[in-house]
């Protein structure tokens, strides 16, 4: 009897437990940008879930990022995300009650978290700290159309990268830097005790491992940040060393080869154009287009241009007199010029042409730089031109008289 009572106290424990517990954290949904803002109580039973709504799928959400960001003093605190608040209340009761230890002590706190822009993601934080939490949304995050442009252009330039000298000495020099600081790391390893590092793993599992890679990339970056002179130096001799290498091997030559430098440069792009949002239909079809546009036929795009002349034929602009006659006589002076060009040069046979002419003496004067026209030549040209333009003000004179004349017979006829 004993035994049946505590089980039945314990089991009317339970149920009394779970519906509490149920509704031990507040859910706060979020659309837009926000801040809020959290003074954390000792009293304080209810923790706070933010959870952003997400958006739909559409051209303005190209280049859009979503970020938690989370405004403390210290990295005392402890975060948890997931699709859902269920679940984010979950992983809090699990690290509350001890289960979650080793993957708590493995996971650095972020203080910037992007969130994926389609879908719900939830936040909590367990601090006694002051803190606030920001939802930053970007229409247009620079970096992300900086990255598509990048992936743009070395599509289309790639035939052009992989036959440049200077492209070839850069990548070069970087693969060389990056290769020799891979040889770097790989004999710094062998230096760690493989019996200790394989019984940790054993032991403790995955995490322990990525714990350790952590803690290594923490002391490398401290070693690079302490020691700057000499990973200055060490970086400028290894470049040194590269571009000797590169200059001694030489550009690539063959068809082949720089065939292969330009496809690995249009993957590249590819992928930047790929990562570059997380709209990754629309990415697609800008990959696609950009693919289409590098690769489309020039025959069919001049029979196409050619159609749609013959279809809608363009309208033929006529001159002006001011540009009839600025275009004659900039015609005539460049034409005079080729002509005087070709008289000077070996290929014209001069003699030939001073025995068909009258005035031999104007045509060496002409070749020689003077004008093809004689003084009589301009004097009757301009008292020409004078009588034109003389005959042609009367004509509008009388024109004008006309039609005052017409003007002045209708106010009479009115008058009558």
């Amino acid at each position: 009897m004993d035994l049946s009572r505590v089980v039945g106290v314990f089991l009317f424990t339970v149920v009394l437990y779970i519906p509490v517990h149920s509704l031990s954290y507040d859910v706060h949904w979020l659309g837009g940008p926000t801040i809020i803002e959290r003074d954390i109580k000792s009293s304080k039973q209810a923790i706070d879930i933010f959870c952003y709504t997400g958006t739909s799928k559409n051209l303005f959400a190209l280049w859009q990022t979503v970020k938690f960001n989370i405004k403390i003093k210290n990295d005392e605190f402890r975060q948890y995300i997931g699709p859902t608040p269920e679940e984010v209340y979950k992983d809090y009761n699990e690290d509350s009650y001890g289960w979650s230890v080793i993957s708590s002590f493995t996971k650095k706190p972020q203080k910037s978290i992007s969130v994926d822009l389609f879908e719900p993601t939830c936040l909590a934080i367990n601090t006694k700290e002051r803190h606030s939490i920001e939802l930053l949304v970007q229409r247009v995050d620079i970096w992300r159309v900086l990255l598509m442009v990048l992936g743009i252009t070395l599509i289309f330039t790639s035939r052009h990268l992989s036959s440049n000298p200077f492209f070839f000495y850069l990548c070069g020099v970087l693969v060389g830097v990056f290769a020799s600081f891979m040889v770097l790391v790989y004999y710094m390893s062998k230096l760690l005790p493989r019996k200790t590092l394989t019984y940790g793993l054993l032991i403790g599992g995955w995490t322990v491992g990525v714990y350790l890679f952590q803690q290594i990339w923490e002391n490398i970056r401290t070693l690079m940040f302490t020691y700057q002179s000499y990973m200055f130096w060490y970086t400028l001799v290894v470049s040194f060393v590269s571009f000797l290498v590169c200059y001694r091997i030489g550009p690539p030559k063959n068809e082949r080869s720089k065939n292969l430098v330009m496809w690995t440069l249009q993957c590249v792009g590819v992928l930047m154009i790929f990562f570059s949002s997380e709209y990754q239909e629309a990415a697609s079809s800008v990959i696609i287009t950009t693919l289409t546009a590098k690769y489309f036929p020039n025959s069919l795009l001049c029979k196409m241009k050619g159609y749609w002349y013959r279809k809608f034929p363009p309208k033929p602009r006529l001159l002006t007199n001011e540009e009839y006659y600025e275009e004659g006589a900039r015609e005539t002076k460049q034409a005079l010029e080729n002509l005087r060009k070709y008289c000077s040069s070996p290929d014209c046979a001069q003699w030939k042409i001073m025995l068909k002419l009258n005035d031999t003496k104007r045509f060496a004067s002409f070749v020689e730089g003077n004008s093809h026209l004689s003084d009589d030549e301009v004097m009757d040209y301009e008292s020409y031109a004078f009588s034109l333009d003389r005959s042609r003000k009367p004509v509008a004179n009388s024109t004008r008289n006309h039609m005052e004349i017409s003007d002045d017979d209708d106010d009479t006829d009115s008058d009558d």
